[in-house]
């Protein structure tokens, strides 16, 4: 079964609480972390999983809505065996993250560039990276788990900026500049 990582975790969240009421409030805090959303992600991931599980709102076997409130596993869980629990080695790549990075599925390829570009600027070679994409899909969080799994660094200077839309007249990247121009301001004269 292919999922996007969002539609993933909010799977794996709903089977993290099974029959329980899940709101879309908390599934939203949860699962988008602190990304700016509308429901209407929240509706697309849903319909998605359903797409994927060949389930239906109107006789559901595994994602129960619970009208205006939020939704509910209803499906069967089966217990993992002993095989499959036992952790296995650890792959080669960027640094273990720490338990409080967030948990990134499909996303090792650009953990991996990011890490390359992460090289090359330690190595002296300016870098500019945009994380694009779809709302919803991950971006934050993959920034997020990048960055924790470097820590800190007194020599690198990243800038963080994030777009959204906006209605009317306005700069769309506004962040973007707003930060870029703040890591001008603080290199030394």
């Amino acid at each position: 079964m292919e999922l996007t990582p969002r539609a993933f975790a909010l799977l794996r969240h709903l089977v993290e609480h099974p029959q329980r009421l899940i709101t879309k409030d908390d599934l939203l805090t949860t699962v988008w972390r602190d990304a700016i959303v509308s429901d209407a992600a929240l509706t697309s991931c849903i319909r998605d999983l359903r797409k994927a599980l060949s389930d239906s709102s109107g006789t559901p076997r595994y994602i129960e809505t619970v009208h205006r409130r939020g939704f509910r596993f209803i499906g069967p869980i089966a217990r993992p065996t002993s095989a499959a629990s036992a952790p296995g080695p650890r792959a080669p790549g960027p640094p273990s993250s720490s338990p409080a990075t967030p948990t990134l599925v499909g996303r090792e390829a650009e953990l991996a560039r990011l890490h390359g570009r992460w090289e090359r600027a330690r190595n002296g070679q300016r870098q500019l990276v945009f994380v694009t994409g779809e709302p919803g899909i991950g971006k934050t969080a993959l920034v997020e788990a990048f960055l924790a799994q470097i820590g800190e660094d007194e020599v690198l200077r990243i800038g963080r900026g994030q777009c959204v839309e906006q209605y009317g007249a306005g700069e769309a990247y506004l962040p973007i500049l707003t930060r870029a121009l703040d890591l001008l301001k603080a290199l030394p004269d």
